[in-house]
């Protein structure tokens, strides 16, 4: 007689997280919801808020270079300015010693000419860009008083939009930690349910290992197939005990369709959805966060400013939400039941196996 485990406890403990996880989902999408009403004024003030910015960072640019230039001409005419009274003085002392000649005196006026006229284009220069920063400085000024309510709207609308994002990411992060430790327990007990398999069914010797229920949840890419193929044999091979062991003589000609339905839900409102909505929803797909950028969070239907942001109706993408995850979720619990049944029927005929 093969020892077979009773893992109900361990289903139903799965159950009670998918509920609260699906209660989580609907007050998620609500704070969310609350968080976008002031969004969407904050993300359409933004552009024309970023075009004043960018125009203000010019006209700051504009004065500090022409304050560079201004200070490396004054600092150019300063050096000049010696160069000049010392060639002068030397002039001053040769200029009616008949001992010097006439072309060495030559040579040093037009140097004194030559540093001259470059002080002069120094001069020109200063004036001309004090000019322009002074016309900049005015520009600017200006802009920031035209400017002055489009500021405080757009400066009002970003801190009334920290508040209820804080209390969206927190209750998303929370909903995600739930979701991840449904997980290690939808895997625990799978693990258990076909370590059951594998004691009475010598057959399942050459087939899926009992660790693939955990490990298929883990690896990147492959949790997109794994943990359904999983569950599939899983369902198939109870089946066939029950029936076989004249335990159970219902047939289930759904079986793909019922477990393909289940995870065909799960990829969508883990994995698809998330992308949709952006945000730290796309947490839950935790194993693609390495591959994505920073600005990645910042994109899709409530968080972006342009694609999903743009294109998508908010609503019905929330109700989409909260539908897909109720769904989801109440079809694992539905899912998870079923399958309990089965497992107590090995349990109490666990004689005749």
């Amino acid at each position: 007689m093969k020892k077979i485990t009773n893992n109900v406890g361990l289903g139903k403990l799965t159950m009670l997280l998918d509920a609260v996880i699906a209660v989580c989902i609907i007050i998620s999408v609500i704070l969310l919801i609350r968080f976008d009403k002031v969004n969407v004024r904050y993300q359409n003030t933004k552009p024309v808020y970023d075009t004043y910015v960018q125009d203000s960072l010019r006209l700051e640019q504009i004065i500090g270079d022409c304050q560079k230039k201004i200070d490396n001409a004054a600092e150019q005419k300063g050096i000049l300015t010696n160069k000049i009274d010392s060639l002068k003085a030397e002039y001053k002392v040769i200029e009616k010693d008949r001992k010097v000649e006439k072309k060495v005196k030559d040579d040093l006026q037009n140097a004194i000419k030559f540093d001259e006229d470059q002080y002069n284009s120094f001069v020109t220069a200063i004036t001309t860009d004090s000019t322009t920063q002074v016309q900049a400085a005015d520009t600017l000024k200006m802009n920031r008083i035209a400017n002055a309510e489009l500021i405080g709207t757009y400066t009002q609308l970003e801190q009334d939009s920290k508040s209820p994002r804080m209390a969206y990411n927190v209750m998303i992060i929370i909903t995600i930690l739930l979701f991840i430790g449904k997980v290690v327990l939808f895997a625990l007990w799978s693990f258990r349910n076909m370590k059951n398999v594998h004691a009475v069914s010598p057959w399942m010797e050459k087939s899926t290992k009992p660790i693939w229920a955990i490990l298929g949840w883990c690896i990147p890419v492959y949790n997109l197939m794994k943990p359904c193929s999983v569950f599939s044999e899983l369902w198939d091979e109870t089946k066939y005990i029950l029936k076989s062991k004249e335990i159970a003589n219902d047939d289930d000609d759904n079986q793909m369709e019922f477990i393909g339905l289940w995870w065909g839900l799960h990829l969508f409102a883990k994995c698809i959805l998330p992308l949709v909505v952006g945000g730290l929803m796309v947490c839950f797909n935790y194993w693609f966060l390495p591959i994505a950028g920073t600005d990645f969070l910042n994109m899709g239907v409530f968080f972006g400013i342009r694609g999903f942001f743009l294109n998508l109706n908010h609503t019905f993408v929330a109700i989409l939400v909260i539908l897909a995850w109720l769904l989801y979720m109440g079809y694992e619990i539905y899912m998870v039941n079923s399958y309990n049944k089965m497992n107590q029927m090995l349990v109490d005929n666990e004689n005749k196996l």
